[in-house]
């Protein structure tokens, strides 16, 4: 037991350090504050960086694959894909076929095609609709370009989740968009 002094003394301790801490974090003047919004409003940083490493909780819309170019590539949400080839197939095809860019939705599933090719299709505002996701058999896994098989990274996609692929368009099959040579990104998001 301690007795009435050294309870006195750990309080006061107590208080001290709590009113350094006080006044520590109130210190700063506006100037630092001013500091701190344009660090936040800063370029991002140089696509030389690491890729596949989210920034503010979101990749940056460039490849995750570091043997592709760093240029920032087009994103598109499976609605408008669809949209766009059911108004407009020819149109659809001169934008999205041969190009290589980025699809974001949620998952109707994942399962394996002929010749053993595994495919993530992506829902639509058509229930009876999806955008369908060739992946390729190496899959970036993990930051820095870490390498794994489809069916590793397959099995980290469930239904209902949301979805980032980037990949070549690849037109239009039995009324599907198709994409091709697919990488699923982020922590299958």
């Amino acid at each position: 037991m301690m007795n009435r002094t050294q309870q006195i003394l750990i309080a006061i301790v107590a208080l001290a350090v709590l009113g350094m801490l006080w006044f520590a974090g109130n210190d700063k003047d506006r100037s630092q504050e001013a500091a701190t919004a344009d660090a936040a409003l800063a370029p991002a940083p140089a696509a030389s960086d690491v890729r596949g490493v989210p920034r503010n909780g979101t990749l940056d819309p460039v490849s995750i694959d570091p043997q592709r170019p760093a240029d920032q590539l087009p994103q598109y949400q499976a609605d408008a894909i669809l949209d766009d080839y059911r108004s407009n197939p020819g149109a659809a095809d001169d934008r999205y076929r041969g190009k290589y860019i980025i699809v974001e939705g949620v998952a109707s599933g994942v399962r394996r095609g002929e010749a053993d090719n595994v495919f993530v299709d992506i829902r639509t505002s058509d229930p009876n609709a999806v955008v369908r996701a060739q992946l390729l058999r190496r899959q970036i896994c993990g930051p820095a370009g870490r390498v794994c098989e489809v069916e590793a990274r397959a099995t980290m996609v469930r239904r209902g989740q949301k979805v980032a692929v980037e990949c070549n368009g690849a037109g239009l099959s039995d009324g599907t968009p198709l994409l091709s040579d697919c990488l699923l990104r982020g922590g299958a998001n």
